[in-house]
């Protein structure tokens, strides 16, 4: 199985490069592809084996994905990862063997973090479609899921080509959304019990929570308009109105003293989660659309 490894790239340099690195030396693994989302140059130490493609634009995290798979067609799965995960050889290997499986689509490694939490198998709640982790991880073999996490995704070619990922989403329930329309379609979904480690909560820590609430609260709300779940979208406004917005709005006094960005994006938020839904495919063209507003902290 040729397997292409992907790391979508923005930032400081070096934990790509040491991820690029480590992927760049296992057997496991035939191509490591780094998509620069922030146009920056190739690291000198980068190992030469590995691709490091510049992208027309900034196109998150899913429109980069697309953007590798593009660029090396003949791969038979990929990897999906994000350069705060660690993952060990075993682990790849285990989950490439998982999705040798008839229909098997999609295969997650458990993800632990940094305080010990596991990150297994995953579903949507019914009513505010959160994506909820499922807090114990498969005992001791493979189980399915609703979704399973990008930080670490192994995704069946076939599978990719048949259902794409959706850039639109730019940043957040890319995962969920391919991984729903994936089973949709009769891939299923699957978690394993081998490991992988993931040192932080990449945008969605605080320092930079203001930058990921905006696209929190419009990527929901795509995801529910995108299935035509209508009840949902009505819960998932009444709730960002009720709960979101003044939440924001506390936090952000006691934070800064004053209302801060947090509750203006969510604001924003659910202005463009409820306007024209854009086409599926790539990003739009003003992506990152919050830095109208803010920047990442």
């Amino acid at each position: 199985m040729k397997t292409v490894a992907v790391i979508v790239h923005w930032g400081a340099p070096d934990p790509t490069t040491g991820l690029a690195t480590r992927l760049d030396a296992s057997a496991q693994i035939d191509q490591v592809v780094v998509v620069a989302n922030d146009q920056s140059p190739r690291p000198a130490q980068l190992p030469p084996g590995v691709s490091w493609l510049l992208p027309p634009r900034d196109l998150g995290v899913g429109g980069g994905f697309r953007h590798a798979a593009d660029a090396f067609p003949a791969a038979s799965a990929y990897l999906l990862v994000t350069n705060d995960v660690a993952i060990a050889e075993d682990t790849i290997a285990t989950c490439l063997d998982l999705l040798t499986g008839t229909n098997i689509g999609v295969v997650a490694p458990t993800l632990v973090v940094a305080d010990g939490v596991r990150a297994a198998a995953a579903r949507l709640t019914r009513f505010l479609v959160a994506s909820k982790v499922l807090g114990r991880a498969p005992a001791s073999r493979p189980s399915e899921a609703d979704w399973v996490s990008g930080a670490a995704m192994f995704i069946k070619a076939e599978c990719h080509r048949r259902v794409p990922m959706d850039g639109r989403f730019f940043l957040g329930f890319e995962d969920i959304d391919f991984c729903h329309r994936a089973r949709s379609a009769g891939w299923s979904v699957v978690v394993s019990p081998a490991r992988a480690w993931r040192a932080s909560g990449g945008l969605t820590s605080p320092a930079h929570h203001d930058y990921y609430c905006y696209y929190e609260v419009r990527n929901r709300l795509w995801f529910t308009r995108v299935r035509r779940w209508h009840g949902r979208t009505a819960l998932v406004t009444a709730w960002t109105i009720l709960v979101t917005l003044p939440r924001a709005t506390v936090l952000g006094l006691f934070r800064g003293g004053a209302p801060r960005a947090g509750s203006t994006l969510v604001l924003h938020g659910l202005v463009d989660g409820l306007g024209a839904l854009p086409p599926s495919g790539d990003p739009s063209p003003d992506e990152p659309r919050v830095t109208r507003w803010t920047a990442p902290g």
